[in-house]
């Protein structure tokens, strides 16, 4: 796991980043987006050791790879197991493409050249290309080409972490959608974790498990592409929808043109203006924080059917399927009888972190009640909904808990779940329906999953 502690940095007067902190498990796929200039690349820079902070520190699997006390040299062990794709490429115009997919092989292995030939032709499949571009220089390559060879040189070090510096940037969409694909197929391939900088909310969308947004230096976000979509935060919102103007309704007195103003003068009004947004984003966050569960982390009931409305809005828009999935821990009044309500607590903490762990990026998952579970899935094939379903109610279960009489024991779950189609188009109906195939499963002795028949119109 990749983790970043109170990172700071400062060039000059300016504080670049301020107080940083993440955390990147293993195999995800973690966007950062926010406006030019806010830090994106330079957090990315610090964990491949191009820089070094001010303050804070990464960590890397629990040891520590960078703080203000290390150096630029400390980083050549580590900085093998880090790959990096820059932003353009930054590819060398003097090599063909053979001989800059080879210079890290050659600079840090002792490799033959007959070992290194093999695998940079192999890099170069992976990454869609044939072995003839070995000999294309960077010149006679399009943007897209030579974003594909900078990702074969990263990969051929066999990176356990691949950092993106906005890997689509000035490419047209086309092209984007093949290095998104690209992504997340070296991801499976190679099972490796990710960190991507981008301005392309529909990349971070499709790539992401969850995405991270940076303002004034701080991350004011760090959720699943569906928290975001559903965040109430106006900046946001702005961000991601492309928002020509950014309102800033905080109850102060500050009319409509006063804001547009604030806008067009930035430069005489830029401490003003901060203080609205500021207000607004405490607001917001107030709201975001009040909306989880705090048992579990996950969304709370009434922040999961705000996210599922828009889930069910943006598939029926994009005539996508979407599925809602009701998990119960089976026997939870009998457990809570015979070890105490908080072993209760324990079993529904840990149910609630392992469901979290367990569903995709562009997934949704948060406590409908005490022992429920809602689980949003997008993409889904009706006719593998069982098969997932069940398939994630059967990692949920393998997580071991100990009970206070020294036992181990492994949680039981029923799950009921639902399509939607023209009949269930909206969360009410959906999650009714859901719920009806949950106690259906309950019916039959628990420990199954029963898939809602489609509702006869009228």
């Amino acid at each position: 796991m990749l983790k970043i502690e109170h990172l700071k940095k400062r060039f000059g007067n300016q504080l670049v980043l301020d107080d940083i902190n993440l955390e990147v498990n293993k195999g995800e796929v973690v966007c950062i987006i926010g406006q030019s200039g806010g830090g994106k690349s330079v957090i990315l820079k610090h964990i491949i050791g191009l820089m070094i902070p001010d303050g804070g520190r990464i960590l890397l699997d629990g040891e520590e790879i960078s703080s203000p006390t290390k150096k630029p040299s400390d980083f050549e062990k580590v900085r093998k197991r880090l790959g990096m794709l820059f932003q353009g490429a930054a590819l060398f115009d003097s090599k063909n493409v053979g001989e800059n997919i080879a210079f890290p092989l050659r600079e840090h292995t002792d490799y033959s050249e007959e070992k290194i030939n093999e695998i940079v032709e192999e890099a170069l499949e992976m990454v869609g290309l044939q072995p003839a571009f070995k000999y294309k220089m960077p010149s006679e390559l399009s943007g897209g080409m030579k974003s594909r060879v900078g990702l074969a040189r990263a990969i051929v070090m066999k990176p356990e972490i691949m950092l993106y510096d906005e890997p689509t940037s000035a490419l047209d969409p086309i092209m984007t959608d093949k290095i998104n694909d690209l992504i997340l197929s070296l991801r499976d391939k190679l099972k490796m974790t990710s960190v991507v900088v981008t301005h392309d909310m529909a990349s971070a969308y499709k790539i992401s498990d969850r995405i991270a947004m940076i303002y004034e230096g701080r991350i004011i976000f760090y959720g699943t592409p569906a928290e975001i979509r559903a965040s109430r935060n106006p900046y946001i919102q702005q961000f991601i929808r492309g928002q020509r103007k950014l309102q800033y309704a905080v109850g102060v007195g500050i009319e409509e043109e006063e804001e547009s103003a604030l806008l067009k003068n930035i430069d005489i009004e830029k401490i003003k203006q901060k203080v609205i947004l500021d207000r607004k984003l405490k607001r917001d966050k107030s709201f975001d924080l009040a909306s989880r569960d705090t048992l579990t982390g996950l969304m709370g009931y009434q922040q999961f059917i705000t996210v599922l409305r828009d889930e069910i809005e943006r598939s029926i828009s994009e005539q996508e399927p979407m599925a809602l999935a009701v998990f119960s821990i089976d026997q939870l009044n009998e457990l809570g009888n015979k070890y105490g309500q908080q072993f209760c607590e324990t079993v529904i903490r840990e149910v609630g972190r392992k469901i979290g762990l367990s569903i995709r990026g562009t997934d949704s998952a948060g406590r409908f009640s005490s022992d429920e579970f809602g689980l949003i899935l997008v993409k889904t094939d009706p006719s593998l909904l069982e098969t997932t379903v069940n398939r994630i109610r059967k990692r949920i279960m393998e997580i071991v808990i100990k009970t206070p009489d020294g036992n181990n024991i492994h949680p039981v779950l029923s799950a009921g779940a639902a399509m939607l189609d023209e009949l269930t188009a909206s969360a009410d109906i959906l999650a009714k329906a859901a719920g009806h195939a949950l106690s259906l499963a309950k019916q039959k002795g628990g420990d199954c999953v029963v898939i809602a028949s489609k509702p006869k119109a009228g």
